[in-house]
């Protein structure tokens, strides 16, 4: 077992001796007590690969397109959402015989997408006829949940700005419009003037006025699209009299009523076939994450050898410094850049299901994520003294306690103020859902892990 062990006992002696003129045995037995630090990393870190076919999105992405990709395998998805309505709506200025048009807008941030860019695609929207179930999973199956019939809008788009105007090639992303039918549009806003709290809720509103949409690829492949936010617009007018001109003119008015937001539901429907060579990748014995709804790893974490080896070299006065684990990782070839998750989170076997119904948060003690470092190639999992603290509280520890699940998930943040004047705000999570904004893949190198145990230790005859 390899140690580094600094000595501390020249400082704490001279505090002793200036602090204390008492020479007493108490002084002397402080006096003699020996403070090192140790750093053990002699840990071995094992995993294996699993199936993880079945997530809940809990997410904004609205994951569109279909994608055949050499090293990844093929992947196709459509998505079903509802939507937040506005809790007030313009009654002064809107008229059945006063809305133009009803449109839908889909957004795509710039690069919020894998595959082909200039390809055309077709989407199309249908209206769901029935309440979606809750909870809801990727291979939820939208069949009987609209009319194929009955369509609502549809349109063809790409990911590129290419030969746009500069105007819309400069923004930070690119809009998907289609026309909704403006009978619609006055049904909505029929359904708000006869009962407005309808629309405080968002759950009412899905039960009773709008149960929300189905959007789906009506051709086209080779690309996979993350569209964010998604919106309802009326455009609308009045004729106003203008005491100037002594006549009635036209004044026009837009109003964005409803979106696609986190407090609806939304559920990327994913059929995700694994590329012949990540199977045998994984038939050989590689720990690999691919994502959305494809691998998952499961891993033993070597607590009872680090328990032991703390307990070796440890007593009564002995305090643990840190814990943390480096997972080194290796990116996988493909034909489309498909890199690896951006987060990945290390939680208790037992623990997962809990932690996503239940929309939890990392606490370090069953449950921790690591955002992947590009420039080395790992995740590193900070912050787990409490976790060992809580094992060595014990009086037995169990395997369950030590095999976890690496799954890749999205971690949002979000701004924390700060009460202090001379203090920035943090950024603090806020949600963590498993990932299916874009295919994602990563091998682990479990035989190149490092984790390292610092604590300080008092006079060992051992050490």
């Amino acid at each position: 077992m390899k140690s580094i062990l600094y000595s501390l006992l020249a400082a704490v002696v001279m505090i002793l001796a200036v602090a204390c003129d008492d020479t007493s045995s108490i002084g002397n037995s402080l006096a003699d007590e020996t403070v090192t630090i140790v750093v053990d990393s002699n840990f071995t870190v094992t995993g294996s690969t699993k199936l993880n076919n079945v997530v809940q999105s809990r997410t904004l992405s609205q994951l569109i397109g279909a994608l055949d990709a050499k090293g990844y395998g093929s992947i196709k998805s459509d998505f079903v959402g509802q939507f937040m309505p506005s809790l007030q709506m313009d009654t002064v200025s809107i008229e059945p015989e006063s809305l133009d048009s009803v449109k839908m807008f889909m957004y795509m941030q710039k690069g919020n997408f894998v595959g082909d860019s200039l390809v055309p695609m077709g989407i199309e929207v249908f209206q769901l006829t029935r309440d979606l179930p809750y909870p809801i999973y990727s291979d939820f199956d939208p069949e009987g949940y609209y009319d194929p019939q009955n369509k609502l809008a549809s349109a063809v788009y790409t990911a590129s700005v290419r030969n746009e105007p500069d105007s819309i090639a400069e923004l930070s992303g690119i809009y998907t419009s289609m026309h909704l039918p403006v009978s619609l549009g006055k049904q909505l806003y029929n359904s708000y003037l006869e009962n407005p709290t309808d629309f405080a809720n968002p759950e009412i509103f899905a039960k009773k006025v709008f149960k929300g949409v189905y959007i789906r690829t009506s051709y086209g492949g080779g690309r996979i699209t993350d569209f964010n936010p998604t919106s309802i617009r009326y455009y609308y007018h009045k004729e106003v009299w203008n005491e100037d001109s002594a006549r009635y003119e036209t004044k026009r008015y837009v109003g964005d009523y409803f979106a696609i937001t986190p407090e609806v539901v939304v559920n990327n429907n994913i059929r995700y076939e694994v590329a012949p060579e990540l199977k045998q990748m994984v038939a050989e014995g590689a720990s690999i994450i691919a994502a959305p709804a494809g691998y998952e790893v499961e891993m033993r974490f070597p607590a009872p050898e680090i328990i032991s080896s703390y307990k070796k070299y440890s007593d009564r006065l002995s305090v643990i410094n840190s814990l943390i684990m480096t997972l080194p990782v290796e990116e996988i070839e493909n034909d489309y850049e498909i890199a690896p998750p951006p987060y990945v989170l290390m939680i208790l076997k037992s623990k997962k299901d809990e932690f996503f119904s239940k929309n939890q948060l990392t606490d370090g003690l069953v449950s921790f994520y690591a955002e992947y470092d590009a420039t080395n190639k790992r995740y590193a999992f900070t912050g787990m003294r409490a976790y060992l603290l809580d094992l060595l509280s014990r009086e037995e520890v169990k395997p369950e306690d030590y095999e976890f699940i690496l799954t890749p998930v999205q971690v949002n943040l979000e701004s924390q103020s700060s009460s202090s004047y001379y203090q920035q705000g943090s950024m603090v999570e806020s949600s963590i859902v498993p990932y299916v904004s874009k295919p994602a893949m990563v091998k682990f190198l479990f035989d190149q892990a490092k984790i390292k145990l610092t604590f300080s230790a008092g006079n060992k005859n051992n050490l």
